[in-house]
């Protein structure tokens, strides 16, 4: 009996009588007073009392051993009573404990309902709960009530330590009474100084079973020693099932709820590959009609943009663009240019093509953007014949990369069968140009059937066009400018330049390509000179071989990005038809060298007034007028010019001064033609 229940159980005006009334105790008062005693749940200590007076005030040895017997009796149906409360009481909980479970959805709450409850059948100071961790391999306390130590809420305890350990390892509920100085399983310095904390002394623990495995331990302490009853431990290890059953439950359950989530994203995911593989099953038969009814390459562009969203540009061999789909948005387009402007991105591509010739699968390139580039080669066999890229704000799923991909092939097999239709037209445009410009031409009736399919008509005024770029980048060429070729025009390759031949209707129209597409491309390092008009087939031979010698020249005057008029050229073309660049060099260094290092030197323009001088026929009035200065200033500078130029004012030597001058300004001026306008503007 404890204090608490001696001082809980008394009742201090029934002491008071019992002390006062010190008669002697007859049988029938006697068990009157028992059954009221029974009656209103008296306390232990109130029976001890009643039979302290029966041993004091009867003598009788046989009705003092039948009174006694009878109190005794009495105390007995007492604590039979009140272990039949606490059970129903424990019963009760047992029946709260499993209604929390069907109407509590949070298994925390549950849990802490379990432990509150154990602590108050067992009226113990502590009660908590654990739970193992299978990732750390630790116990650890998920529910606690009546504790105080914040190290006892939060140690952690190993499989192997303690009452948990003891608990996991054999499966049964444990008790000790004195837990610091328990020797029945293993201590650990971090738990003991949680228990010291704490000041728990006595513990009951009971295991949580799932099947034959432990999850974890519902325990009771207390910070006296205590023992408990064996229905204690069954009730205890009843309360741990019903935790073990909600934590099981509340485990399935949402392992059901991931599974269930799990199988929603999958279906979701299903449905939306699904739709992405419909699309680009649509999108293939789409692209494989196009084809079917010979539609170029920029109808694939317009329909892989449209379906995958984003804008997409085709490039050539060397890595130009050269066409783009038009459907997609106008931010689109300005961010990829922006992009293929940027040379890091420039080798990015370059890498990914590299790559992709070997794979044959498409690569994303880091734009720095925000967006997504990817870009896939296009290939004719072995031969990379260009490249398609598309610019997107978001990354492309796998069948959005594999529809690209497709249409990449698709562009591929286009380019490739136009590529092949093209050569049959170029062999026979080739064919046609070589037997315009022989020596030993055709008659006129065999050259006009040659020319009539591919639309030139003979009858017209004719201009040729003749460039010169390396021979490895005739092919190119050759390509970059064929889809802005106009029907009726000869583009094609001839004794190992790039000849042109169309009406005089359509020149400007070829120039301004040439303008656009070749010249516009500084590796090349084009050249090129245009005729006047032809009226006579006739003509061309001798033209083709006159543009020919302006080449010669050009090259030999180390220009590059430009074609010039042969009017301009023919004169010097002549004078150095078949020589070296070198050549060049040296006669103009030779008859007026000084002249143009007397300029670099003092920063004059004597060069400039030497030539308007000559090109006005010596006239000092009409060269000042065109020089804008005064005859007597233009005089001082043919004066400086004398010690410089010897003699040049002889009539043999101004032929000679004056071809340098042209080819001189001919070199570094950039506007052809312009020589006199220059030298008087300067």
């Amino acid at each position: 009996m404890t204090t608490s229940e001696s001082v809980a159980g008394r009742d201090p005006r029934l002491l008071e009588d019992t002390h006062a009334d010190a008669s002697p105790l007859v049988p029938s008062r006697l068990q009157s007073e028992l059954l009221a005693m029974l009656q209103r749940n008296a306390s232990t200590l109130e029976f001890d009392d009643m039979l302290e007076r029966v041993e004091a005030t009867v003598h009788d040895a046989a009705q003092r051993s039948l009174l006694a017997g009878s109190i005794r009796a009495a105390a007995a149906i007492r604590e039979q009573q009140a272990l039949q409360q606490r059970r129903e009481r424990g019963l009760v909980v047992v029946l709260e404990s499993a209604q929390d479970l069907t109407s509590i959805r949070d298994l925390d709450l549950v849990l802490q309902a379990i432990v509150r409850r154990a602590r108050q059948i067992f009226a113990s100071d502590i009660g908590y709960l654990t739970s193992f961790d299978r990732v750390r391999n630790d116990f650890y306390i998920r529910a606690t009530e009546g504790a105080i130590s914040e190290r006892f809420k939060n140690v952690r305890v190993p499989p192997d330590h303690g009452i948990c350990g003891h608990v996991l390892k054999y499966k049964t509920p444990y008790h000790s009474t004195d837990y610091l100085a328990d020797h029945g399983f293993a201590h650990e310095q971090g738990i003991d100084l949680a228990i010291k904390d704490e000041g728990v002394q006595s513990l009951l623990g009971a295991p949580l079973m799932v099947g034959n495995l432990c999850i974890g331990m519902l325990c009771i302490c207390d910070r006296q020693v205590r023992s408990h009853a064996p229905w204690e431990v069954a009730m205890l290890s009843t309360l741990a099932a019903q935790a073990a059953v909600a934590i099981e439950n509340a485990r399935l359950f949402q392992e059901a709820q991931v599974a269930l989530q799990r199988a929603s994203e999958a279906n979701e995911s299903l449905h939306q590959q699904a739709n992405e593989i419909e699309t680009a099953a649509e999108a293939h038969e789409h692209m494989t009609r196009l084809v079917a009814r010979g539609s170029g390459v920029v109808d694939i562009l317009n329909v892989a943009a449209t379906m995958l969203g984003g804008h997409i540009v085709l490039l050539d061999e060397a890595e130009q663009p050269t066409q783009r789909a038009s459907a997609s948005r106008a931010d689109q387009a300005d961010a990829l240019n922006d992009l293929l402007s940027r040379t890091d991105v420039q080798d990015r591509v370059h890498r990914a093509l590299t790559e992709g010739r070997r794979s044959g699968r498409s690569y994303e390139i880091d734009g720095d953007t925000g967006r997504r580039l990817r870009v896939a080669a296009l290939m004719g066999g072995d031969r990379l014949l260009g490249a398609m890229l598309i610019l997107t704000d978001r990354a492309m799923s796998a069948t959005e990369i594999r529809t690209f991909e497709r249409g990449a092939l698709v562009a591929g097999v286009v380019l490739l069968s136009q590529e092949r239709s093209e050569r049959e037209v170029s062999g026979e445009s080739a064919a046609a140009i070589r037997a315009l410009v022989s020596w030993q031409q055709e008659p006129f009736a065999m050259l006009q059937l040659r020319t009539q399919p591919l639309g030139l008509d003979l009858e017209q005024p004719l201009r040729m066009i003749v460039l010169s770029v390396k021979d490895i980048d005739i092919e190119y060429a050759l390509r970059r400018m064929r889809a802005s070729i106009a029907r009726g025009t000869l583009f094609e390759a001839c004794e190992g330049f790039i000849v042109a031949i169309c009406p005089e209707p359509g020149f400007e129209a070829l120039n301004a390509a040439l303008q656009s597409t070749l010249l516009a491309d500084t590796r090349l390092a084009v050249v090129g000179v245009t005729s006047e008009s032809m009226s006579q087939i006739e003509a061309l031979p001798d033209c083709f071989r006159a543009l020919k010698r302006g080449i010669d020249i050009l090259r030999a005057l180390g220009r590059s990005q430009q074609v010039l008029p042969e009017a301009m050229l023919s004169m010097y073309s002549l004078l150095f038809e078949h020589r070296q660049a070198s050549d060049v060099a040296g006669f103009i260094e030779s008859t007026i060298g000084e002249v143009i290092l007397y300029d670099a030197r003092r920063g004059t323009d004597l060069t400039g007034t030497l030539l308007a001088y000559l090109d006005h026929a010596q006239n000092a009035k009409a060269t000042a007028d065109a020089l804008q200065i005064h005859v007597n200033t233009l005089r001082q500078r043919l004066e400086s010019i004398d010690p410089l130029l010897k003699d040049w004012r002889l009539s043999g030597r101004f032929l000679e001064v004056h071809v340098a001058l042209r080819m001189q300004m001919l070199r570094d001026s950039v506007q052809f033609g312009n020589a006199s306008r220059g030298a008087a503007e300067r």
